[in-house]
């Protein structure tokens, strides 16, 4: 690269695609193939109608701020000198909002780079309200899917058919395995919104007492089981039913919980 040009704020300017350099910072890390040919075959026909915006960086580089599929689709179709308008502040900031209003975003991204930026620029939640124009509660809940397990995130962040809001009653599980198991279930049972909640924690629909008939005949069956004449596949799957109901009294149990289940006073409990 040659000396950097000096560039103006809000001015117009053409640029070489090979002076631009990707952000690290980007929220946007998945584009779709075929809706990046289609911008191309846009691009080859009408040209590029919106500029991209940069940042002067060092060495002469230009940091895409926002513009970035652009810049690959005109590639694709031999276009080298595209519009570029600079503009000033924070680059994530700005790269998040245009994303934000295109709905650019995955809802895994979105969590990912509201993370980011509140690392980068030492931000509470209530500072992103004014940034992203979100309630706080929207953003604390966007946020909650930076708990899901690295396998959920890696796939969900190419992949835009997965509702936010599933994945935001997937991530209220306390542990990993279960945010695992609720989300395979919903791959392979095709679970609703509505099917997901309840499967997340919402046991509203019955009384304290039917929950106590149930664990007193629950404990009765348990008490007559024989496993002698048991296969080692049966006893590998009775464990692992024992294992997700342990996990699932110790969720009831958890104040935190949504709907805990408050163990009984010990003038209550038998000797």
């Amino acid at each position: 690269m040659v000396a950097t040009p000096q560039y103006e704020k809000g001015k117009l300017y053409n640029i070489s695609v090979i002076d631009f350099k990707k952000d690290p910072n980007q929220p946007r890390k998945y584009f779709d193939p075929e809706a990046l040919e289609e911008l191309a075959a846009s691009i080859r026909k009408h040209g590029i109608l919106q500029p991209v915006l940069f940042k002067p960086a060092e060495q002469g580089w230009l940091t895409i701020v926002a513009g970035e599929r652009r810049i690959e689709a005109a590639k694709k179709v031999g276009v080298n000198i595209i519009p570029g308008l600079m503009v000033d502040g924070s680059a994530d900031e700005i790269a998040l909002v245009e994303n934000l209003q295109r709905k650019d975003l995955t809802p895994v991204e979105e969590a990912e780079a509201l993370e980011r930026m509140m690392k980068n620029h030492d931000y509470k939640q209530e500072d992103l309200v004014g940034v992203v124009n979100k309630s706080q509660s929207m953003i604390s809940k966007i946020l909650s899917l930076t708990r899901l397990p690295q396998e959920i995130r890696d796939e969900c962040r190419c992949d835009p058919t997965v509702p936010r809001a599933v994945l935001i009653a997937i991530a209220q599980k306390k542990q990993e395995r279960a945010m695992l198991r609720l989300y395979r279930e919903y791959r392979e049972k095709e679970l609703t919104r509505e099917e997901i909640n309840r499967e997340a924690g919402d046991r509203k629909g019955r009384a304290p007492d039917q929950y106590v008939a149930l664990i007193a005949d629950m404990e009765k069956k348990l008490g007559q089981l024989d496993r002698s004449a048991w296969t080692e596949e049966e006893n590998t799957a009775f464990r692992d039913g024992l294992a997700n109901l342990r996990e699932t009294v110790e969720l009831l149990l958890d104040p935190e919980s949504p709907t805990p289940l408050r163990a009984p006073a010990k003038s209550q409990q038998l000797a």
